[in-house]
């Protein structure tokens, strides 16, 4: 077999078995996904260069396999996603700093504080609770002071002062200039 084929064979293959997989799969990976789909290039690597397509396409369909049977495994039954999958640990409370989960992380002050500043928190007493999740990514929520106010309170608070809001259907956008004369 020609090296072009068996390589564009393993590709459109490993492309299938992970779009099998799931979507959960490429978005945000836990760590067992994540060693999956590294072990799957690790192989589809050897394939291409040792001339064992079949074994590689064996191998790639077992790899997939476990991870869907881990996944299952985690929604039946709790404690198998508490093992496997982890859960989420809460590292601020009530403002203050968890700091024994942090160690248990192996994560800085300084890097708790870079999350929370991607995510426009520069204050720990605006944050209710944070927790790192499973896939690495923080979450959050704010205490009722700082949360962003929505359209419908803001209405509500405009109505309670007697403004007049416009109406939700009438477009005032920027652009409402450009599609009148270009319309």
């Amino acid at each position: 077999m020609s090296i072009y084929y068996e390589a564009a064979t393993v590709i459109v293959f490993g492309f299938a078995v992970l779009r099998l997989a799931g979507k959960k799969v490429m978005a945000e990976m836990t760590t067992l996904e994540m060693v999956t789909v590294l072990s799957i290039g690790t192989v589809i690597g050897h394939a291409v260069t040792e001339n064992e397509l079949w074994k590689t396409l064996i191998v790639i369909v077992i790899f997939v396999s476990i991870l869907i049977v881990f996944q299952i495994l985690a929604l039946k039954f709790p404690w198998v996603e508490k093992v496997i999958i982890g859960r989420a640990t809460l590292v601020i409370r009530d403002g203050r700093i968890v700091e024994r989960n942090l160690k248990k992380l192996r994560m800085t002050m300084e890097q708790l504080e870079l999350r929370l500043r991607r995510n426009g928190i520069s204050n720990l007493s605006d944050v209710r609770t944070a927790t790192i999740e499973v896939d690495g990514r923080i979450g959050y929520e704010l205490v009722e002071s700082a949360q962003p106010l929505t359209r419908g309170q803001a209405e509500q608070l405009l109505a309670l002062l007697k403004v007049r809001t416009p109406p939700a259907d009438v477009d005032h956008t920027l652009f409402e200039q450009i599609r009148k004369t270009d319309g």
